[in-house]
């Protein structure tokens, strides 16, 4: 008889619960159903990503205003104490605390809090993947690092260098491929693009913001059509949340015609004024955006790691909203290195660099080369998911 085995997924943020998915469904193709059972405690919000996943989902699962982003900001920790923080702080660790010997590994994915949390009242065997700090901007603190070593078995960084560091000060771990790359697929999609059009793409970020984001980058487009006079396909990647109808009142005030759309994956279509530039508004499709797309404008914060791991050459500008201020650029600049053209908020000079990537055939392979090096071959989810299954799952 098979003796079922129990993993306890423990993340915290929307990026973090998807790795932590992507990393259930690949375990669940090795091991068969007898085999293992699978909890998902979601420390920030509901845990979408695993509400059509044969997990348990368990704990409080409460939606704070901060999103996660207490830490950020004192306003937001106050928003997020009226919410009801400690009570959801109080409820995870009395989940942890039952958890004790019904799991026999923890995948943690998140920061050293949640490890901290899932070692001081859990304990066990654990895994942990850091995704919010990396040498090339936040280092981990001395103590962040006696806690890894306290309470992880192995840790599986979002970066080689973030390793070394790691290594040399006695942490047990390893760099297998930033996870965040194999968390969208590409579907061979077709947009119904015109065939000798250049295609550049969007990513507009997700929050609030986003609708100015792409007023941004409106006009950076029609600062490149006087520039360069050519046909121009802009491939805009777009999350469920984003609202046709908002943008288009935006649009009303610039003289774009909004063309209709046989296509399924294409929600909206425009043209511009003077009919060189199609900005295609796509949802479910964002692999295949990253796939088809020669280079990217940015504002957002995976996504553009995303495109930059796939040699897709990303420019950033500071935004007026509050995610992609100046100084989320800048570290995203540090982050990514080449892999990002980083400009000041100038649409005439963003414009100027599109060409000059376009145009500059070195330039463009420096760039993309950069981008895949600091964010590792996609992949790395089979191998994390082979490791958890060679040391803990299979039978002895």
């Amino acid at each position: 008889m098979i003796k079922q085995k129990n993993i306890l997924m423990v993340s915290n943020g929307h990026g973090e619960d998807l790795i932590a998915a992507n990393l259930v469904k690949e375990v669940l193709k090795k091991a068969k159903k007898e085999q293992i059972n699978i909890g998902a405690l979601p420390i920030v919000g509901k845990g979408d990503h695993f509400q059509n996943l044969p997990v348990d989902i368990i704990g409080p699962q409460n939606e704070l205003p901060s999103g996660g982003f207490a830490r950020n900001s004192f306003i937001n920790l106050l928003k997020d104490l009226r919410a009801g923080l400690l009570s959801s702080i109080y409820k995870q660790i009395k989940t942890l605390k039952k958890s004790k010997n019904k799991y026999d590994l923890s995948v943690v994915v998140g920061d050293v809090y949640i490890l901290l949390l899932t070692g001081f009242f859990k304990g066990g065997n654990i895994i942990f993947l850091p995704t919010a700090k990396s040498e090339y901007i936040n280092s981990h603190y001395t103590v962040e690092k006696q806690i890894m070593k306290k309470y992880a078995d192995i840790v599986l960084p979002r970066d080689q260098k973030t390793k070394e560091d790691l290594v040399k000060h006695g942490v047990k771990a390893d760099f297998f491929g930033n996870l965040m790359m194999d968390c969208f697929d590409i579907k061979k999609l077709d947009f119904n693009l015109e065939k000798n059009s250049i295609k550049i793409g969007i990513l507009p970020g997700s929050r609030k913001e986003v609708y100015q984001n792409m007023m941004d980058f409106i006009n950076v487009i029609e600062k490149l059509e006087r520039l360069k006079k050519v046909k121009y396909e802009f491939l805009t990647a777009v999350t469920g949340n984003f609202s046709v109808n908002k943008f288009r009142k935006k649009l009303l005030t610039l003289n774009w015609k909004v063309i209709k759309s046989a296509n399924e994956h294409v929600r909206l279509k425009m043209q511009s004024k003077n009919g060189y530039s199609n900005v295609n508004i796509i949802y479910n499709g964002f692999g295949d955006v990253l796939d088809q797309a020669k280079l990217f404008m940015g504002m957002a914060g995976t996504a553009n790691e995303q495109a930059a791991g796939m040699g897709k050459p990303v420019i950033i500008f500071p935004g007026t909203g509050a995610q992609f201020d100046y100084e989320f650029a800048a570290d995203q600049k540090r982050l990514l290195g080449e892999g990002v053209k980083f400009v000041e908020r100038n649409f005439k000079n963003v414009a100027y660099s599109i060409i000059e990537l376009l145009e500059d055939d070195n330039e463009y392979q420096k760039r993309s080369e950069a981008g895949k090096k600091r964010m590792g071959d996609r992949g790395a989810i089979k191998k994390v998911s082979k490791l958890l299954y060679d040391s803990y799952l299979k039978s002895k």
